[in-house]
């Protein structure tokens, strides 16, 4: 019997801006009391979430699938939720998203679209109004607890405390990571999602930490010293990638590993990362892609390093959150492996190289 070959990844662009107008007259045509009530900004904000919604079924097209479609429906409902829209609003919203879809959208991608908005309203009708997104993480440590607390009420010199206090106690870097860091940056994601912490709060709270991580870099230095591999990586965000801590992180835990690391960190062209895997020829290439927005980048530098001589063997390893999504997703723009968590990409890289060694693939 022939093994399913997995789907590929195939691009698509929409009228973005034409399809999220349509949403908005529809809703309203459709809800028409709820729409007068809307303030100007709150009206502003609808379309930013139609202009999301039309982006999330891009990439669901993509790749065939309605996954981020229906992750852009849990996240609308938590949204409007949390920003006390009216009840049964974000139903309404991606009711009258299936409505667009099915008058507005190109022939050739309507029913398959039509599929997918059907899909996401289900995934909305069974979502709890705790869970998915909007879940709260349960196994915060004390110290990331504190971290947050500070951070929320603007108290730096509290964030710093919290990191003095456990390099005193002898942490190891890579558990303040992991057991702090990575946690806070969550859990301050959830808050604001939840509408509990302001963008303020969230961009001051990532400050700190890519503060404390420059703080910590000294640490990070010594345990390379101790540890040389022989290897090298470069890492960066693709395309217009914005969110760096967590491909920073990647690299300091290869660092510590004692790998070279050349980091390019974020809103990296296609092309300057390809060119820079050129120059430093690389064992392995670290991609952060944490909006699904950003998958058409990464599918076009891994073609376009797969296709030159020169780069088509680099071993490359990708991770965010799309490919939490779907797990396979990695395969379908051409990776070799994804990496569930920023500490997990140096074993990932390891098991790489050795079956690169030995001539086997994954």
């Amino acid at each position: 019997m022939t093994a399913k070959k997995t789907a590929s990844y195939r691009p698509v662009s929409l009228n973005r801006e034409f399809l999220a107008g349509n949403i908005l007259e529809t809703l309203a045509r459709r809800e028409r009391k709820a729409w007068e009530l809307l303030s100007m900004e709150r009206r502003v904000e609808v379309r930013e979430v139609s202009l999301s919604a039309i982006t999330a079924l891009e990439e669901s097209l993509a790749i065939r699938s309605p996954v981020f479609l229906e992750e852009a429906a849990r996240w609308t409902q938590v949204r409007f939720a949390a920003l006390h829209y009216p009840q049964g609003f974000a139903a309404a919203f991606i009711s009258c998203l299936a409505e667009v879809i099915s008058r507005d959208l190109p022939g050739d991608y309507r029913k398959e679209a039509a599929a997918y908005a059907k899909s996401a309203a289900a995934a909305l009708r069974s979502a709890a109004r705790n869970a998915g997104l909007g879940k709260k993480q349960e196994s915060l440590s004390p110290a990331a607890r504190a971290f947050i607390r500070a951070g929320l009420s603007g108290d730096l010199p509290g964030c710093r405390a919290v990191i003095k206090k456990a390099l005193a106690a002898k942490k190891p870097v890579a558990e303040i990571y992991t057991r702090i860091f990575i946690p806070v940056l969550y859990e301050t994601g959830r808050l604001w999602q939840a509408g509990d912490a302001t963008i303020a709060q969230e961009h001051f709270i990532s400050a700190i930490v890519r503060q404390s991580m420059d703080r910590l870099h000294e640490h990070v230095a010594d345990a390379s010293r101790r540890t040389r591999q022989n290897k090298s990586v470069v890492a960066a965000c693709v395309g217009e990638e914005l969110h760096d801590i967590g491909i920073r992180m990647v690299g300091d835990f290869f660092e510590m590993d004692g790998w070279d690391v050349y980091f390019l960190g974020a809103n990296t062209p296609p092309k300057s990362i390809l060119a820079a895997v050129r120059e430093q020829e690389p064992d392995v290439l670290a991609l952060s892609v944490t909006m699904p927005s950003r998958l058409r980048d990464a599918e076009y530098l891994i073609r376009s390093l797969r296709a030159s001589p020169d780069t088509a063997k680099v071993k490359i390893i990708v991770g965010g959150s799309p490919f939490r999504i779907l797990p396979d997703l990695g395969k379908r723009i051409g990776a070799d492996a994804v990496t569930g968590s920023a500490e997990d990409a140096v074993p990932v890289a390891r098991k790489l190289l050795r079956m690169k060694a030995v001539g086997k693939k994954e």
